[in-house]
């Protein structure tokens, strides 16, 4: 009889294998043969787990467990000065985004950007990172009391420029962007706290 531990490493290779093979195939050209096959596992095992390739697909979404994970450490992060906060947030979110690629890439694949279950959760991971920056730029704008809809507008600046950043990397490499993660995150929160008229 298979342990619980057993059990468990064979549901995350199932998870790993249909991640992967979701987001390089795409979702509807991938059958629960090839999961099985890439994760080493017997088909029903995929249908025991999960029920079938839709359930699959849901369990991964709703149970991306970083935003968690990332909002604890924003509560740490407050604890810094402001702009050392939000670039540790930058860097961290940029660890993010390279890690999880796969993930990314199925959620904003083109078939799935429709797809009104799958929308709803990645609202809910987006609205994560903001809830989790917005906290950091609230302590950072100090007496400033900032409307809402400017902390929220300047939280987006930080996270889509680092994800631009990111997917340009990816693609062309260190020679087109020779800044550096560090440089360059260092300079996006100078930027976004004084602008370019301001001496840092």
């Amino acid at each position: 009889m298979p342990t619980t531990t057993n059990r468990n490493a064979k549901k995350e290779r199932i998870l790993n294998a249909a991640l992967k093979l979701f987001s390089q195939q795409g979702y509807h050209a991938t059958t629960t043969k090839e999961i099985a096959a890439e994760s080493g596992v017997a088909e029903g095992l995929i249908f025991y787990h999960f029920g079938d390739k839709r359930k699959l697909l849901l369990y991964l979404v709703n149970n991306f467990s970083f935003v968690t994970q990332f909002q604890e450490d924003a509560g740490e992060l407050s604890k810094l000065p402001a702009e050392e906060a939000l670039f540790q947030f930058g860097l961290a979110y940029l660890g993010f985004l390279r890690t999880n690629m796969d993930y990314l890439m199925l959620i904003w694949s083109p078939e799935l950007i429709k797809d009104v279950e799958v929308s709803n959760e990645v609202s809910q991971l987006i609205g994560g990172f903001g809830t989790a920056g917005s906290s950091i730029l609230k302590q950072a704008a100090g007496s400033k009391h900032q409307p809402e809809h400017t902390v929220q507008t300047a939280m987006m600046m930080l996270t889509s420029s680092i994800l631009i950043y990111c997917m340009l990397h990816t693609r062309f490499g260190q020679e087109m962007l020779p800044l550096g993660d560090e440089s360059y995150i260092r300079e996006l929160v100078r930027l976004l706290m004084h602008g370019l008229t301001e001496e840092s």
